[in-house]
């Protein structure tokens, strides 16, 4: 496929979306595998930079949130050439990524998922080099601590969503670097740093 413009499109505060987001085919899963293969590799690669660029680590998938999802709508719609895709291909890109370790999905109808523009043991290895800085080995902070504390201000793991800092912790446990406690929600999750 090529692009039939070649000037980028500015989307979601800073971020340009590459000029094949602007041709009308790219909306349509093409039937030659070879097309077909290139083509969602290029989603995929739109889909994790626009989620680096914005911070975002969810996707809501469910045909109901589709038109409401600001992200959806961001990546996967295009209104100045009034192209979209529809849901069974924007799993196949989810789908993808999945198998790429990027994504997972977190519901079993395919309706939600969390997407890792950078994969939980990357966020870990952070996570633990901002606790070994610290000094903050050898004592126990929570989920929530990790994300807004102010200790953790300016750490690019600030602010991360919740789920992927759980997973991010979660790796570093079966590494032996943490030891998590369970809490009544995951931000009161406790994680002691070995």
């Amino acid at each position: 496929m090529a692009a039939t413009r070649k000037t980028p499109k500015q989307a979601a505060g800073s971020y340009i979306f590459p000029s094949i987001h602007d041709f009308p085919p790219f909306y349509t899963i093409q039937p030659t595998i070879s097309t077909r293969t290139k083509q969602l590799q290029l989603w995929c690669e739109i889909l994790l930079q626009y989620c680096a660029a914005t911070r975002t680590s969810e996707l809501l998938v469910a045909p109901a949130a589709m038109n409401q999802d600001p992200m959806t709508q961001a990546v996967f719609a295009n209104e100045r050439i009034r192209r979209r895709l529809n849901r069974e291909a924007i799993q196949q890109i989810v789908d993808e990524l999945v198998q790429q370790g990027q994504a997972e999905w977190d519901s079993p109808a395919k309706d939600q998922c969390l997407i890792y523009w950078r994969k939980p043991e990357d966020w870990g290895a952070q996570v633990y080099k901002w606790a070994f800085d610290s000094g903050s080995t050898g004592s126990i902070c929570t989920v929530y601590e990790l994300l807004h504390g102010e200790y953790t201000e300016g750490q690019e793991f600030h602010g991360l969503n919740e789920k992927t800092m759980v997973k991010a912790l979660e790796a570093l446990a079966k590494l032996g670097k943490a030891q998590l406690f369970v809490g009544s929600t995951d931000l009161e999750m406790g994680v002691k740093f070995s």
